[in-house]
């Protein structure tokens, strides 16, 4: 998760997470909606995962504390370590397509939000890294009322 977390930050400078709000929300209606699909089948087999340790657990404190009932522990609890590694593997490969997801969001998504925010795209990838470096900061700084009288964010930054 930390990969596509980072990538727009390696990318273009801009922190997604920071301002993650303002990018769901003015992207396109198709990349918001890959996004919560995918985070949706991660969050299904995390609690698969999850769920499977928790009974394993209990049958493994079932087994422990009583004599009776030990042959259905002992079954119950090979029965759902058997699919742990299966569920595992199976969120790894669904945080790989939510990571798909995120990059294609912020991939499509900077240009309408760049708007939203009143700014222009540079052409040069430098220049955009440094504008949106500047614009991630800004929500970071407090207000002041001489920052008030530029028009553009990034002159307010730069002050």
């Amino acid at each position: 998760m930390r990969r596509f977390e980072a990538y727009a930050s390696d990318r273009f400078q801009l922190d997604s997470q920071l301002l993650w709000n303002e990018s769901t929300v003015t992207a396109p209606e198709q990349a918001r909606r890959q996004v919560d699909t995918a985070r949706t089948s991660v969050d299904i087999f995390v609690c698969l995962l999850y769920g499977h340790l928790a009974i394993l657990l209990a049958a493994a404190v079932t087994l422990t504390s009583t004599d009776t009932g030990a042959p259905a522990a002992v079954t119950t609890a090979v029965a759902l370590a058997a699919p742990i590694p299966v569920c595992y593997r199976c969120t790894v490969s669904a945080t790989d397509e939510w990571a798909a997801a995120v990059r294609a969001l912020v991939n499509v998504g900077r240009h309408p939000l760049a708007a939203s925010l009143g700014l222009d795209i540079p052409r040069e990838l430098a220049a955009e890294r440094t504008m949106w470096s500047l614009v991630s900061r800004l929500p970071r700084i407090p207000y002041h009322e001489h920052a008030a009288a530029p028009r553009n964010p990034i002159e307010i930054v730069s002050s």
